[in-house]
């Protein structure tokens, strides 16, 4: 019995001593400064994701010295933070050395990411960014929130360290920094739990895919219905086509050559088709930027033009793109502007702007040709821009707006049109940034720096037509037109230009415009042969030609007669592929 009482006396003085000697050595590395490390400083670990882990409630802003009983001060401002490596079992309470206490955690909170504001966290305390280096030590980033600093006042920094965790089990590291108590638990699928694994919280974002065209509702065709017909009824006289459908064994092309073989007879006879006086070079444009890009072909864009003109056509490859069952379309009779919308079979969005005179819609709506030629002569004999102008803007944010509904971004959003509508194409792209193609359009009267030269919105002209010549960044309608600039003026294009067929033919033309206010006679002259090349080289059949493109549908597929090369293969580039194959052939040019 006594030597039982022996044992049980040394067990206790053995337990005792280790006790204090525990405690003497807990006092003595707490007091022992080591250098942390804070997540936020280690640039190994990068996360792409919203992680939320359980922690703690945050430490008070001031802490109490052990040893003075003194409040320590926050450290706010300092340029270097002050880290300190505290004991992952907690800090000894000095009235019981023997039975270190560690305070229980009450509630959680999320941890934010780097970068959110102190103090958000629910609770009110400071938000805590944690995260295991390769080491599996565990860095924390404490930030203390001094109410009496100025709102952009800086926070100090605590980082705080653990050792290894064990690698089997669930591993558990608990950090009690000051009197803040952060449990991290890493559960571990092999061996039970000891604790409620932390909630993790992933956030991806997809973006979605544009939805697929709509198709027209029963009611829309049925509205679409008579200009369908009586465009089948023109394509018996040859008057329209499409490449789908049979040409007719009517063609009216002989005329057509009769009549422009005369007319150049015309100028001949008055000496039109000499050598000009020499005229000014045109800056040349060089491009040498990516051609990956994907945009609807030069193809698409022109059929959309074309199909502007042709009642009831639709433009090849493309449908309609609807809303609420019908095809987003606008036609003010007021303004003259008038555009559709189509989708492409890669899911991009044209609009396509009515040129003058909307062809065989005529038949349709005849009294919105004033409007349209009234807004032509605005732009060239002004500087102010017309109502349609501002119209087609307007429907262009519209279609922004329902092509987001539909999941489209506005990269993939296109303008163009042919004469009128790409006058209006161009200004939309000036004004919003829109990529596209517009096809004869003269220069515009609002200029912005650079005239958008290293802008996706190209112009194609052809030589020998008056439209793109109704400018200032291209010589030869002077003195009709205000002065040539090179590169610009008070009419300039807005994107680069791109000049197709021959440019001899726009000789004649030059000639006449040097008559132009010398006489009555001279001013007639001019005019008549303005009319004659515009008819001969302006309709969308000739850009077509020229661009290795099979109109569909086409406008009066026999007017006009092109002179000079096909550029094989242009047809289905895309616009950045447009510019470098018209940059390697010199045909590019600064607006």
């Amino acid at each position: 019995m006594e030597e039982v009482d022996l044992r049980e006396s040394r067990r206790r003085i053995r337990s005792l001593t280790y006790g204090v000697a525990a405690a003497t050595i807990a006092a003595v590395v707490a007091a022992v400064p080591v250098q942390g490390t804070a997540w936020a400083d280690s640039p190994t670990v990068e996360s792409t994701s919203s992680t939320t882990v359980d922690a703690a409630p945050a430490a008070p802003d001031t802490a109490t010295d052990a040893d003075t009983g003194e409040q320590a001060q926050p450290d706010v401002g300092a340029e270097e933070p002050a880290e300190s490596e505290v004991d992952t079992e907690g800090p000894a309470d000095p009235g019981d050395p023997e039975e270190p206490a560690a305070p229980e955690p009450e509630d959680t909170e999320d941890v934010e990411e780097p970068g959110a504001v102190p103090g958000e966290a629910e609770g009110g305390g400071d938000p805590r960014h944690v995260q295991p280096d390769e080491t599996e030590a565990v860095a924390v980033e404490s930030l203390s929130d001094d109410s009496d600093a100025e709102p952009d006042a800086e926070f100090s920094r605590e980082a705080v360290t653990t050792g290894p965790a064990e690698r089997t089990g669930a591993a558990v590291a608990t950090v009690t920094p000051a009197a803040q108590l952060l449990t991290i638990e890493v559960p571990d699928t092999d061996a039970p739990a000891l604790a409620p694994a932390p909630v993790i919280t992933t956030t991806t974002t997809i973006e979605a895919p544009p939805s697929a065209p709509k198709p027209l509702s029963p009611l829309a065709k049925l509205l679409q219905l008579p200009g369908r017909l009586i465009n089948a009824f023109l394509q018996v006289f040859d008057l329209t086509s499409s490449a789908s459908t049979p040409r007719s064994p009517l063609s009216l092309g002989p005329i057509n050559d009769l009549l422009f073989a005369a007319f150049r007879e015309f100028e001949r006879l008055l000496g039109l088709d000499q050598p000009p006086a020499v005229q000014p070079e045109v800056p040349a444009l060089t491009y040498d930027g990516p051609t990956t890009a994907t945009t609807p072909t030069v193809a698409q864009f022109l059929n959309a033009s074309a199909a502007g003109y042709v009642l009831g056509g639709a433009p090849a490859d493309l449908v309609p793109f609807t809303v609420n069952g019908f095809q987003m379309s606008s036609t003010n009779i007021f303004s003259g502007m008038v555009a559709k919308t189509w989708v492409t079979p890669q899911g991009q969005i044209i609009i396509a702007y009515q040129g003058t005179t909307g062809g065989s819609n005529l038949l349709f709506n005849p009294l919105i040709t004033v409007s349209q030629v009234l807004a032509d002569l605005q732009v060239i004999f002004t500087r102010t821009t017309p109502w349609a102008f501002h119209d087609a803007l307007y429907f262009a944010k519209r279609v922004q707006i329902r092509a987001a509904e539909q999941g489209y971004s506005s990269e993939n959003i296109f303008v163009t049109g042919h004469s009128l509508g790409g006058w209006e194409a161009q200004y939309v792209a000036q004004q919003i940034g829109l990529a596209g193609i517009g096809f004869e359009a003269p220069g515009i009267n609002t200029r912005v720096p650079g005239n958008g030269a290293d802008a996706m919105f190209v112009n194609v002209g052809t030589y020998g037509s008056a439209a793109p010549y109704m400018s200032t960044d291209l010589p030869g309608l002077q003195p009709f037109m205000p002065p040539y600039v090179p590169g610009g003026g008070s009419k300039p294009h807005y994107g680069p230009i791109v000049m197709i067929g021959d440019p001899a033919a726009i000789t004649p033309l030059r000639n006449a415009s040097a008559l132009w206010g010398k006489s009555l006679i001279g001013s007639v002259i001019f005019l008549v042969d303005f009319l004659g090349n515009f008819f001969q080289y302006h309709l969308p059949g000739v850009q077509a030609h020229h661009l290795d493109v099979v109109p569909d549908p086409g406008m009066v597929p026999w007017m006009g007669r092109p002179s000079g090369p096909v550029h094989t293969g242009w047809g289905g580039l895309s616009i950045q592929g447009l510019m470098k194959a018209a940059s390697d052939a010199g045909q590019l040019f600064r607006p």
